[in-house]
């Protein structure tokens, strides 16, 4: 039976809670205590202060390097392409002002560079019609995509080595048919006067490109190879999350042990300074000098070795 009694004693019960949890609430949260909790945030957000300072000095010495690697890169490529023609062949989508920069610096250099020569989307043969139009286009009876592709790169590397013969130009065949573009970067420069003998040519791929690495870089080089056209094969690297690793794409030609000793690789040229080192690389053909620059698997050195002109 619930009397009086049980009701005082229940009373006390919750009041001798109450008091406990004040007791313990202001043992666990006393005022040292808070005090201590404020210290260590104003603590943290002190460092965080320290850090974006420091971070923002360091974008300004980057800024600042940058400045002065644009300063110097003209110096370094100076009287290096003397009496060389240049071509720049990029593939479309890697970033055109770097190309144009590559096409002005080669100038720079001495070489005689007019313009880039854009490789189109259409040239992954993704479609029936689009082999079919490649295969007009080179005046051959060849559809299956793969042995397409690579005739399709001998044609255009042999025409880029020799220039425009007697007959129709492939150059120009292709370019009506929306396989390749060129761009005069400054000149007005008629697509059959690019390449011809003598021609040097840096091929440019990237990581986001509209035609894939593979596609591009080993039937390129090795048609190259056979018809003696020095060829230096860049990387425009971009970084995405579970994407390409650096080098990868130039990976092709340097783990291709007919290709390595005679294609020059650079897997950097979305850095400042992987222009100059591009060039350099390309001029180094010139003495026989095949080199792999940048910082991917596969590079041998950062850039190539300094020679006296």
């Amino acid at each position: 039976m619930i009397n009086f009694r049980f009701h005082l004693v229940s009373l006390v019960a919750v009041f001798l809670a109450l008091a406990v949890g004040v007791v313990m609430g202001y043992g666990v949260l006393s005022q040292p205590t808070v005090e201590a909790l404020e210290n260590r945030i104003d603590t943290v957000r002190a460092n965080a202060d320290n850090r974006r300072l420091e971070n923002e000095a360091l974008q300004g010495q980057v800024e600042d390097l940058e400045s002065t690697l644009d300063a110097i890169e003209p110096f370094t490529i100076t009287d290096r392409l003397t009496g060389t023609r240049v071509v720049v062949v990029a593939v479309r989508g890697v970033e055109s002002e770097t190309m144009q920069g590559i096409v002005q610096l080669a100038r720079r250099g001495g070489a005689d560079a007019p313009g880039i020569l854009w490789i189109e989307d259409k040239w992954a043969l993704a479609t029936a019609e689009d082999r079919s139009s490649l295969a007009t286009a080179l005046d051959v009876t060849e559809t299956r995509r793969t042995a397409l592709r690579t005739r399709g790169w001998e044609i255009l590397v042999d025409r880029l080595s020799q220039g425009r013969g007697l007959a129709t130009d492939t150059l120009s065949a292709l370019a009506d048919a929306g396989f390749v573009a060129f761009e005069g970067v400054g000149a007005d420069v008629a697509l059959a006067d690019v390449g011809g003998p003598g021609t040097e040519v840096l091929l440019v791929v990237g990581s986001d490109a509209a035609v894939k690495a593979r596609h591009v870089l080993v039937p390129a080089a090795q048609a190259a190879v056979d018809v003696g056209l020095r060829l230096t094969a860049a990387e425009m690297f971009v970084a995405v999350e579970n994407g390409p690793e650096r080098g990868s794409l130039v990976g092709l030609v340097r783990t291709d042990d007919s290709l390595a000793g005679e294609v020059a690789t650079v897997d950097d040229l979305d850095l400042r300074s992987g222009s100059a080192t591009a060039l350099l690389a390309l001029a180094d053909l010139q003495r026989g000098v095949v080199g792999h620059y940048g910082f991917g698997e596969g590079a041998t050195a950062l850039t190539p070795a300094f020679w006296q002109p």
